[in-house]
């Protein structure tokens, strides 16, 4: 227990020391042009804060989740291959993502407005 303690205390001196010492040895010229966004070493075209649509949001995160759902409905079905108990929980899982993308087609996240 002392070992952990003891090794708890080392990790937070070293990020303190680290964090210290990039205080007092960072140079600090802040300068109009380095205060400027930078991307990609074009310049900068309209707000650099633009508000980000939730669609794109919504849409990735429907992506993401019908693929991983899609991977273990494969895993699954590899697994359960001749059982009729296994036909039975895959078609479930499969009537589970049909509704889903059915909800979603009906509440118009899919469409690219």
């Amino acid at each position: 227990m002392l070992f952990v303690i003891g090794l708890a205390a080392a990790a937070v001196a070293f990020v303190l020391l680290v964090f210290g010492a990039n205080a007092l040895l960072s140079p600090r010229k802040p300068t109009a042009e380095k205060a400027e966004p930078f991307e990609c070493g074009m310049p900068q075209i309209g707000e650099p804060h633009t508000p980000m649509r939730l669609r794109f949001a919504v849409i990735a995160v429907l992506f993401v989740l019908f693929d991983a759902e899609s991977v273990l409905l494969f895993a699954v079905a590899s697994r359960l291959r001749g059982s009729g108990t296994g036909a039975l929980a895959v078609l479930a899982f499969v009537a589970f993502l049909a509704f889903g993308l059915v909800y979603a087609w009906r509440k118009g996240v899919l469409q690219w407005r």
